[in-house]
């Protein structure tokens, strides 16, 4: 439940709401129960433990999987948002439009407004329930969670991204190779 609902339905300020938060998670951690108050999506949200999963995980006969290509989009504009769906073609080298639909579906991402350009195309981010999904508070905190081998350690430039010998050159330009 966000900090706003929680407002709304109890009256109380934020710092009420933060103080309470943090003593209902100290009792639970000291009563070692089976729940845990995690803070997700700018909210809180009573769950299971982690180390009790085995032991109270459901069966369900069906679960929603993302396929690659889905996860590749909506990592794209989990990093990049707000993102445009050209920008997201761009990155990609193929056409997303069935993808970003399909995301938007499942609510996994929602629609941020307009970019002021020509043709003002639609921005995509990420919803409330992808962060709830991931267990986070905000999207700051996936750099946190990706594995230390994944993280790019710059951005690489167009020229670095050319092996040497390789070097672009303008087909218009009079070389041996075009003569």
């Amino acid at each position: 439940m966000s900090v706003a609902a929680l407002n709304k339905h109890t009256g109380w300020s934020n710092d009420r709401i933060e103080t309470a938060a943090e003593v209902l998670e100290e009792r639970l951690a000291a009563t070692a129960g089976a729940l845990v108050l995690l803070r997700v999506g700018g909210g809180y949200q009573l769950a299971t433990r982690k180390d009790l999963y085995e032991v109270l995980h459901w069966e369900r006969e069906k679960i929603d999987t993302l396929s690659a290509m889905a996860m590749e989009v909506l990592a794209i504009i989990a990093f990049k948002q707000p993102v445009t769906r050209a920008d997201v073609e761009k990155i990609r080298g193929v056409s997303s439009e069935r993808l970003i639909s399909a995301l938007l579906q499942q609510n996994l991402i929602v629609d941020l407004g307009r970019k002021d350009s020509p043709g003002r195309p639609i921005l995509y981010g990420t919803s409330p329930y992808f962060l709830e999904c991931l267990g986070i508070d905000s999207v700051d905190d996936l750099a946190e969670r990706m594995p230390k081998e994944v993280e790019p350690e710059g951005e690489i430039t167009e020229s670095e991204a050319l092996p040497p010998d390789e070097e672009e050159h303008d087909d218009r330009t009079l070389t041996k190779d075009n003569e």
